[in-house]
């Protein structure tokens, strides 16, 4: 049998449909195939999902993989598809988008399967779907209402009603007392429509109505009704006898309403027993027992699936939309309603804030904690459908900020982003610009708006988010301080590192203040202002920082936790900076990561780290392990992403000090455009890429084109982070080469000095990097004696084997590379 992911039961009870079960098999090899209601039932109710069903059954041998993934929602489709990337061995990327994309392709390729099966249930709107379906040798069949459907991508294949003897068998094979007479009869008058004959049938059953009983009841109800079709009325004698059977199911039922297509885990009903409910209702709800039991009536009557475990319940959509129409729905909430028609309204409404409060019950909180991520997952689809945005209890809103943030905590940044959005418009609309709960979704707004490379816009947010949370909530508010780290984080994609570490030192500040040292956002903004001091050079100040923090985190988490390993890994590079790269190296050696994957950001900045500590110990190994983490950046991140382009720029350091001048120049050129792409042409880390790229053209010989490139580097970084600083030091030493060999000797003669002084100002004289810059002083000056000294220092620094002595020792100029560390 084949692998199989959501796949339903299969229907004993399946009739008919022999010629379309075969001409969906042999239509799929031609590409996708959409199951369509016919033209004369376009609201649906003609049994699609059965037959997809049963085709993934009839012929699931023929498959390697079969996989269903429920597409009426797009974060339930999206969970689906993240758990078949999981059954592909494809890692899970920070950023969903990634993962889904992955699958796409490992499929249309055929790896690790070649023949599969994907079934999407639901697809409502092709837009949604379309950009995740695959080719290749496997299979693709859809379900949906939308028309749209009938052209590209899909093959349209209508699904009719049922022809007269198929209605009769399905009939029988529910209620074998049934006569055929009578099933024929009950058939004709139900149009053959499956949804409507399945309703009927389990009324039969469950009620106990004779069919003479059940065709009154149907044309008084049909009487009734100014369009009666099959369906609605089958529906509502469906629910009237599961009215008089339990009135609490009926309820929770109704409620089902307010709830989307998603199954519907028990749970989020067993959440409302805390409410102020209708007393037979609540007596259901508190019990686990009584509430399964009506679960399970409400699928007697065929009203909603519930799966074999009974956990979950999946209600018809136009079963759902008919119960919202009903305008006899009795009040769940307070008194019942005398019959009036603002009475009846009421009860539409007390049952849609019931669904609310129920879901605002089962929240979990603590939306980052992986462990309360399934129970999101049960919450989220029904939001939008509820219309939790318009609640106006304050929880209520808190959930929907909540489940923003889960979204974003899981990597689906486009789901977190557009639910962010529609809080903001709707709270601003309804509460005002200054409302808190609108300026903490323009927050969460912002960051997802950053994380899928919206970055300006997210900056104009947050800038604009900042200035109202501080006029209306202060600036020592929790929620303001939130905003202003993020700031920060805009402030270093911009490239203002200055002005980001002043703006996190007073966060920092305020947070030490109210919260306390050791307080984990104190703590996270704490890392913050490490990362600005790295970014400004400032080693030794983000040492003393990162390895308070790290104690700090220590104390309170395990050394496997993400936070210790992000403390570990920033206070690495912080040493690496500083030039002690056995210090570096063991910092990472410590660190615990086997919990996290490999593919964890904390895990990939290691690695990275480890291979620039091992190039720079001269470690024959350096190269591979920089391959190594640029193909796991690639993976997580994707080529156009900040993070993996720094993984790019370690490789090419490896790349060149094997030789290999060739890659090095192409992994730098990438490394360059990919900067300017993201961040701007005058951004420190795109004129620092350059900088390195001039060092492997100046390597190739081409010293004009070097010092062409190397100037407008070094003038470009010393407008943006200073003279001193040391991505400039490394550009200037190189460019001093560049100028000696171009006939500028005097020039030469006067940056290096410059940098050299400035370089044992800022790194200390015994710094590797100040080492080489007297070095090649010396050497230029045809100074013997200091190149002699020089390279004892260096042997020291470095051991008498390494690459770098034996160039010194051979009077070899030498190189100052810029790793650019992580934003």
């Amino acid at each position: 049998m084949p692998i199989q992911g959501g796949l339903p039961p299969r229907n004993p009870r399946f009739v008919g449909r022999e010629d379309l079960l075969a001409q969906v098999h042999g239509l799929l090899d031609n590409g996708p195939v959409v199951l369509l209601p016919s033209a004369d039932q376009r609201s649906g109710g003609t049994g699609r999902t059965q037959l997809a069903v049963e085709y993934a059954h009839r012929y699931a041998r023929g498959y390697e993989l079969v996989w269903w993934i429920p597409a009426e929602q797009t974060a339930g489709m999206r969970a689906a598809l993240v758990g078949l990337a999981s059954r592909l061995g494809l890692p899970e990327a920070r950023d969903i988008n990634r993962t889904l994309c992955a699958v796409r392709d490992a499929l249309s390729r055929g790896e690790p399967y070649r023949d599969w099966l994907v079934v999407f249930e639901n697809a409502n709107r092709p837009e949604d779907i379309t950009p995740y379906l695959p080719g290749g040798t496997g299979h693709v069949l859809v379900t949906s209402r939308d028309p749209r459907w009938g052209s590209e991508p899909a093959q349209a294949v209508p699904v009719p009603v049922f022809d007269r003897a198929d209605s009769v068998d399905f009939l029988r094979l529910r209620n074998p007392e049934l006569s055929e007479l009578d099933a024929d009869r009950l058939a004709a008058r139900l149009a053959d429509v499956p949804m409507a004959l399945a309703e009927a049938a389990a009324v039969q059953v469950s009620a106990g109505w004779p069919v003479g009983e059940y065709l009154r009841r149907y044309d008084q109800r049909a009487a009734e009704l100014a369009t009666p079709t099959p369906v609605r009325v089958a529906c509502d004698l469906a629910a009237e006898a599961l009215r008089s059977g339990s009135p609490a199911a009926a309820q929770l039922l109704e409620l089902c309403a307010f709830l989307a297509g998603a199954p519907v885990s028990w749970r989020l009903f067993w959440a409302a027993r805390g409410l102020d409910l209708a007393p037979e209702l609540a007596r259901t709800v508190r019990v686990e027992r009584r509430l399964k039991a009506a679960l399970r009536l409400i699928g007697q009557y065929g009203l909603a699936e519930l799966d074999p475990p009974g956990e979950h319940l999946t209600v018809h959509p136009l079963v759902r939309g008919l119960l919202a129409e009903d305008p006899t729905a009795r009040r769940l909430t307070g008194p019942a309603a005398a019959p009036t028609a603002a009475g009846l309204a009421g009860g539409r409404v007390d049952r849609r804030d019931t669904v609310r409060a129920m879901l605002a019950a089962a929240d979990p909180g603590d939306p980052d904690n992986p462990t309360n991520w399934p129970r999101y997952a049960e919450i989220i689809p029904h939001l939008v459908h509820c219309d939790l945005l318009g609640g106006e209890a304050e929880e209520l809103r808190q959930l929907v900020i909540n489940c923003v943030r889960c979204l974003f905590a899981r990597g689906d940044y486009d789901s977190s982003r557009d639910l962010a959005a529609q809080a903001v418009r709707r709270w601003r609309d309804d509460l005002g610009d200054t409302d808190e709960h609108a300026l903490l979704a323009a927050f969460h707004l912002a960051n997802a708006m950053r994380a899928v490379g919206r970055t300006e816009d997210a900056r104009l947010l947050n800038a604009q988010t900042l200035r109202t949370q501080r006029e209306v909530l202060g600036a020592d508010d929790e929620t303001t301080l939130a905003t202003a780290n993020s700031v920060g984080a805009d402030l270093r994609i911009q490239g203002h590192f200055g002005q980001a570490r002043q703006l996190d030192a007073d966060n920092l500040v305020r947070y030490r203040r109210l919260f306390g040292e050791s307080y984990p956002l104190t703590l996270r903004c704490a890392n913050n202002l490490a990362v600005d001091l790295r970014l400004l050079g400032d080693f030794r100040g983000a040492r003393a920082l990162d390895e308070q923090v790290l104690r700090q985190r220590q104390a309170v988490l395990v050394d496997s936790h993400p936070e210790v390993l992000s403390s570990r890994a920033g206070l690495a590079f912080d040493l690496f900076g500083l030039g002690d790269y056995p210090g570096a190296a063991d910092v990472l050696a410590a660190a615990p990561a086997d919990d996290l994957g490999e593919d964890h950001p904390m895990v990939l900045w290691a690695g990275r780290f480890a291979a620039m500590a091992a190039r720079r110990r001269g470690q024959p190994h350096a190269r591979q392990l920089a391959e190594r983490s640029v193909g796991l950046f690639r993976q997580k991140f994707g080529d156009h992403n900040v993070e993996t382009l720094g993984a790019l720029v370690s490789l090419a350091h490896c790349a060149r000090d094997d030789g290999d001048l060739e890659s090095a120049y192409l992994l730098l050129e990438r490394a360059v455009a990919g900067y300017r792409s993201l961040l701007g042409e005058g951004h420190p880390f795109a004129l620092a890429a350059v900088g390195d790229l001039a060092g492997v053209v100046r390597a190739m010989g081409r010293h004009a084109q070097a010092r062409t490139l190397g100037s407008e580097a070094l003038g470009g970084l010393r407008r943006s982070v200073g003279a001193d600083h040391p991505f400039a030091l490394c550009c200037a030493n190189g460019l001093a080469a560049d100028l000696r060999e171009t006939g500028e000797a005097q020039q030469a003669r006067e940056v290096a000095a410059d940098t050299w002084a400035r370089s044992r100002n800022v790194r200390g004289a015994t710094h590797p990097d100040t080492l080489a810059c007297a070095f090649n002083l010396a050497l230029d000056a045809g100074d013997d004696t200091g190149r002699g000294l020089v390279l004892a220092e260096l042997t020291k620094a470095y051991g008498d084997q390494h690459p770098v002595v034996t160039a010194a020792a051979a009077g070899r100029r030498l190189e100052t590379e810029i790793e650019p560390p992580p934003l």
